[in-house]
């Protein structure tokens, strides 16, 4: 007897490499336990082929972000910090914009209102 073909899971990002910047885009839109997991793999996998560049992550999509999603952003986070890998945030909506503000992760991340607005910063530095 044979075994049903499993269903792969839809993917939870695209990865688009640019001259200079690695671009991430969300496509959920609620980072649940195993949504976040497997951003966080996705994140990581193209950080250890892109180690130089700088990532954007447009998270337009996102309108909710439980707590362990936030732990696992501060993770990534510090991550590229200790690599000297600059992790911007684009596109928050305004409910998880204030989730940062309130728990004060506005200042541990680099936020932007959208993608290009993101890379216009990169050039500019």
């Amino acid at each position: 007897m044979t075994e049903p073909e499993s269903m792969s899971e839809p993917p939870v990002t695209t990865v688009v490499r640019q001259a200079r910047v690695v671009i991430v885009r969300t496509l959920v839109e609620k980072f649940n336990d195993d949504a976040m997991r497997r951003f966080y793999d996705d994140v990581r996998a193209a950080a250890d082929s892109h180690s130089r560049l700088p990532f954007v992550v447009d998270v337009t999509k996102v309108g909710f972000m439980p707590s362990l999603s936030l732990g696992l952003l501060v993770r990534l986070a510090t991550e590229f910090r200790s690599r000297n890998q600059r992790f911007i945030l684009a596109g928050l909506q305004p409910q998880v914009r204030e989730v940062f503000v309130l728990t004060r992760l506005d200042r541990l991340f680099e936020l932007q209102d959208d993608v290009p607005t993101a890379v216009r910063t990169l050039e500019s530095t």
